[in-house]
């Protein structure tokens, strides 16, 4: 499996119980990140989320549960620091700096990124444990059938002019 697939689905398993806030990453290959507090009715929401297709126990909710504890925090900050060096080289574009500080700047950004999915994956990690094989089979096609719909999402979206 490819690096940007595990990347990918590390994202799409946070968007299952992550707590923080959406991030927008203009990349292709990258679904939206959804935060847990969803509406109910909102695909990866608590009501008929992925999770509830799952059938887990009390038990693995529970553990589940701990495991978006553990890493909420991380992901967050590591979310924030994204955003916030991708706002600071946006402002670099549009201003004077010199072409080595915005390569700088964009290196900077693709190392908080990795670092990002690098979080993500531990978390996906740890929730597969979790799971029974049965519900890992099961976890595995509802992933890939969100990946299609992601897919599908960014190529119906409205380009910007």
């Amino acid at each position: 499996m490819s690096i940007r697939r595990i990347s990918a689905l590390a994202l799409l398993m946070l968007t299952l119980g992550s707590t923080a806030a959406a991030i927008a990453v203009p990349n292709p290959l990258e679904p939206e990140t959804i935060a847990q507090n969803q509406r109910p009715n909102r695909p990866g929401g608590k009501e008929g989320g992925m999770f509830e297709k799952l059938n887990l126990s009390a038990d693995q909710k529970q553990k589940m549960q701990a495991v978006r504890d553990r890493y909420k925090d991380q992901i967050s900050q590591r979310m924030q620091a994204v955003r916030q060096a991708r706002q600071e080289l946006q402002t670099m574009m549009a201003g004077a700096t010199n072409t080595s500080q915005i390569r700088d700047k964009h290196r900077q950004i693709m190392e908080l990124r990795q670092q990002l999915e690098d979080v993500q994956f531990e978390s996906m990690l740890s929730m597969r444990e979790v799971l029974t094989p049965e519900q890992r089979s099961q976890w595995s096609q509802l992933m890939q059938q969100r990946r299609e719909s992601a897919k599908n999402r960014m190529q119906n979206s409205p380009k910007p002019q």
